[in-house]
């Protein structure tokens, strides 16, 4: 076949030479058949002849210059990664005026200059920094931060200023931009180590070198990327509480979940601080879950929690006690009911007690006294960890071994042996029946909000891992 195709190539046979050429596999032939095709003005086989003999460039340039074909001719020299080919189609792009993907095909052609050149000249400086990705071309880096210094884009230039290595410019341009780059300019210092530029970036937070203080999130951030971990601790149990002496009660449970979750990724240890601020927050946040699933009981138990640490809720501290007399009195809890009430009778809370319930709260007390009820008796549990019996399942630290159980992220109670779970999301612990029931009811961890399905819960039978 190939002997015949070449005779009837050299005697201009084409038609006779046409359907030979599906069985010929010498590139040599397939070049003289789409020369001659091309000769001809036959453009589209002429293309097919310059595929087939394995030629990118002519069917690059047939492409462009006579099948008006650009974007086929673009995704081949893409993919190729052709030198004459991009340098074909920038030229072809710069006679159309396509800036952009003139560009593109400057540098995939080796013609750095001329397309750092381009994108200065008409502003698509962005594109070239695409087309030159991770290249760790120091130089290149500085003239690409020159340039958008030159037209005031700081946090452009700075981000080329850090990525070689030239911190301090980069932070002093960070800092110009204000609060919306503080992300950024911790990421540098994190990457710079330089104690002079740490202490200059905290000293903007805090407002030391303008009279302006910064949210103080960004310091936790800072301490955090420099792996000052329990600093970072400190300042978020800080922020926590100043959330919550504000009411902003799920601001600071997520924050304190965060933390609590950047220290398991770092498999550092849990400050108790931290887990007793959270235990004290989530137990609160739960007790509306709890009385909309009629469980005044639970409810009772986790509000009692609350008002044994009711410092931390000073925005909300009557409103509080009340809910804990109302869910203890609902939930046959009348001692502590009474002992609530009496406190918010005092002079300093009795006009603060919503007008709805104050009656209420005045029965308690005048008939608390006389009442010969029979005294609450929380349901009991084994420790998980010695197995003492009549431990009330609302207490979290054992007497008798001093251990501290993990709570129950849908009830608030401890956690039990033979009834242990934990969420797939935040890796918390949950009692496995009434985290079934949440994922069936709610569909959502109780904790971290994440997705939950039935299936998701699965029992912990090793609960020491």
């Amino acid at each position: 076949f190939e002997k015949a195709a070449a005779l009837h190539i050299q005697d201009l046979n084409f038609e006779a030479a046409a359907p030979l050429m599906k069985k010929v596999s010498t590139p040599k032939l397939h070049q003289q058949y789409a020369k001659a095709k091309e000769g001809r003005g036959a453009y589209r086989e002429a293309m097919q002849a310059y595929e087939a003999a394995r030629d990118g460039d002519n069917v690059v340039r047939i492409l462009l210059d006579h099948l008006n074909e650009p974007q086929r001719a673009f995704q081949i020299v893409r993919e190729t990664q052709s030198v004459s080919g991009a340098l074909l189609v920038a030229k072809y792009c710069e006679k159309q005026r396509n800036i952009r993907a003139g560009i593109e095909f400057l540098f995939l052609a080796n013609q750095d200059d001329e397309a750092f050149k381009m994108a200065c000249q008409h502003d698509e400086m962005e594109v070239y920094e695409k087309v030159l990705g991770d290249t760790e071309d120091k130089k290149r880096h500085i003239q690409i931060a020159e340039h958008y210094e030159k037209k005031n884009m700081l946090a452009k230039a700075a981000k080329h200023y850090g990525i070689c290595d030239e911190y301090s410019t980069a932070l002093k341009l960070y800092l110009k931009c204000g609060e919306r780059e503080l992300d950024a300019a911790i990421d540098l210092v994190a990457k710079s180590r330089n104690a002079t530029l740490i202490d200059q970036l905290v000293d903007f937070i805090r407002g030391d070198s303008d009279n302006v203080p910064k949210d103080k999130h960004f310091e936790y951030k800072l301490q955090y990327a420099l792996g000052n971990f329990l600093h970072a601790v400190g300042i978020a149990l800080m922020i926590a509480q100043r959330e919550e002496e504000a009411g902003n009660y799920k601001a600071a449970h997520a924050l304190l979940l965060k933390t609590y979750r950047d220290l398991e990724s770092q498999k550092l240890g849990v400050p108790m601080d931290l887990w007793r601020q959270l235990m004290i927050l989530h137990s609160y946040i739960l007790v509306k879950r709890l009385v909309k699933n009629g469980d005044h009981t639970n409810a009772a138990l986790m509000l009692l929690r609350v008002a044994q640490n009711i410092q931390r809720f000073p925005a909300h501290m009557v409103p509080i006690l009340t809910s804990v007399v109302i869910e203890c009195q609902r939930a046959g809890i009348k001692d502590q009911a009474r002992e609530y009430a009496c406190v918010l009778m005092r002079p300093e809370n009795r006009s603060l007690i919503a007008e709805q319930y104050k009656r209420k709260i005045e029965s308690i007390v005048r008939k608390g006294a006389a009442s010969q009820a029979e005294p609450f008796k929380e349901n009991t549990a084994p420790c998980a960890y010695c197995g003492m019996d009549s431990l009330a399942e609302s207490t979290l630290e054992c007497p008798q071994c001093q251990n501290i159980s993990p709570f129950c992220v849908a009830t608030g109670l401890r956690v039990l042996r033979n009834d242990w779970a934990a969420c797939p999301s935040c890796h918390f612990p949950a009692r496995y029946s009434a985290f079934q029931a949440c994922a069936q009811a709610e569909g959502a961890c109780p904790m971290c909000s994440a997705p939950l399905k039935p299936g998701d819960v699965q029992m912990v039978s090793d609960v020491t891992q």
